[in-house]
């Protein structure tokens, strides 16, 4: 079994005006990963999450197409958003977190952000609705055998009913 804690994920999802805009995922060794939900990524009329994602922004569609990703701290349009100085330590403090923790800061405050920008946790059924959208491609691109491919189909078959990707 492995034992690594640094492989260990947190993922919270970013939505705006009900909208989802994307999934940020916290790994425990700090690194940060903003992807954008492809529905955002392809809607003209979406809401400004910022001005590099505005539709009229040049090449906003090739931006969002890669994997924001930093190290402890989040991308400036997340990390902006977050109280600084001593309120910030303060809420660190509560947290058990260091104040460069940026991710349990963004996930804490959730709600609390200035603007229309919402973090919380993804709900279950989302995550499996979209296991379920993308299991089939992915499963074609897997560098595996047809055999290994045949089995884990047949294991998530497998699965209760809430669970199964068929």
């Amino acid at each position: 079994m492995n034992t690594n804690r640094a492989d260990e994920i947190n993922v919270v999802k970013l939505s705006l005006h009900g909208r989802l805009v994307a999934y940020l995922a916290g790994f425990l060794n700090g690194r940060n990963v903003l992807n954008f939900a492809e529905e955002f990524v392809a809607d003209a009329g979406r809401p400004t999450f910022s001005l590099i994602t505005h539709p009229s922004f040049p090449h906003a569609e090739r931006l969002m197409a890669e994997a924001w990703a930093r190290n402890q701290r989040l991308h400036p349009s997340l990390s902006n958003l977050l109280p600084e100085g001593s309120l910030r330590e303060l809420i660190a403090q509560g947290l058990k977190v260091h104040v460069d923790n940026e991710f349990h800061l963004l996930s804490y405050l959730g709600s609390d952000l200035p603007g229309a920008l919402i973090v919380d946790k993804p709900h279950l059924d989302d995550v499996m609705e979209k296991a379920r959208n993308l299991w089939p491609q992915a499963l074609k691109e897997l560098p595996m055998s047809a055999e290994h491919k045949f089995k884990l189909k047949e294991h998530w078959g497998k699965l209760s009913a809430d669970l199964s990707i068929k």
